[in-house]
């Protein structure tokens, strides 16, 4: 896969950049003491945290805080690149562009929980500030250090200055501070979607077999034989009740192979989906 990178660093870390690649692409980050402000130039993605799933599109903004997550990139109608714009936060950063005096908006408030994720409603300032930084992407001379501080200072206010709900701020407070998670909580979010085994237990923080030994101790049987249960028995009321197409109720329900799907449900129901919805019908 194709992949280019451009950005601007602070303190030998990367502060604002631009990525440009070819879906379709998946890639697992865990952000420790990290947060991101992300507009998606061009692009589809589906990106999984520990409790929720966002299908995100071009055009969309949003910050993401210290958590796990798995983003899946779709491969683009037009079988054109994907491109985003990234700029990090992290604490080093945010002190040296505040000369360490740190503005009261990332005094971390104990008492507050975020979501990892936050949608950013777009705006004119902060996508001329984008097609700005766009411009030094091809003109890398123009930036000093001085200049990259004032930049990073004047995303941080737009962003601020632009919060109507006051949700963004709200998550400045809590950029470094991960969210706690039950663990049936990540299991039962992501029951009937595409992900693995080894995608379940990154969001979990745990390595596979420690995942595995804790889902056998939480629910009393294996991780597969559990989320295959619960998809089928998801796919058998859907048959039931609604007039779904079979192969779109497979993949509401987590499976993207129709005839797999076909032979996991004869397998638990002895027969198949074709026929036990023919059966329903008097």
């Amino acid at each position: 896969m194709s992949f280019e990178l451009f950005h601007f660093d602070i303190n030998s870390k990367p502060s604002i950049g631009t990525a440009i690649f070819s879906p379709p692409f998946k890639a697992n980050s865990a952000f420790v003491d990290e947060a991101r402000f992300v507009k998606i130039i061009n692009g589809n993605t589906n990106l999984y945290v520990p409790d929720n799933h966002l299908k995100l599109k071009s055009g969309d903004h949003f910050i993401m805080k210290c958590d796990n997550f798995v983003n899946v990139w779709d491969k683009n109608a037009d079988d054109s690149k994907s491109q985003v714009f990234v700029a990090h936060f992290n604490p080093e950063i945010i002190s040296t562009i505040y000369d360490d005096n740190i503005p009261e908006n990332f005094q971390q408030n104990s008492s507050i929980e975020n979501n990892a994720v936050e949608m950013v409603e777009a705006n004119i300032m902060l996508d001329t500030f984008i097609n700005s930084m766009l411009f030094y992407f091809q003109n890398k001379e123009m930036m000093t250090e001085e200049l990259l501080k004032l930049k990073m200072r004047e995303l941080l206010l737009i962003l601020i200055n632009s919060d109507k709900n006051g949700k963004i701020k709200m998550m400045l407070n809590n950029l470094f501070k991960a969210k706690e998670y039950d663990f049936k909580e990540i299991i039962h979010a992501h029951l009937y979607e595409d992900l693995s085994i080894q995608d379940l237990a990154f969001f979990t923080g745990l390595s596979l077999s420690t995942f595995k030994r804790k889902f056998k101790t939480v629910f009393n049987t294996s991780p597969n034989q559990y989320i295959k249960t619960k998809r089928l028995a998801k796919a058998e009321n859907m048959l039931r009740v609604t007039n779904e197409r079979i192969s779109d109720i497979a993949y509401d329900c987590g499976f993207n192979d129709i005839g797999y799907f076909s032979k996991m449900f004869k397998s638990e129901y002895n027969i198949t989906p074709t026929d036990f919805r023919k059966s329903l019908v008097v």
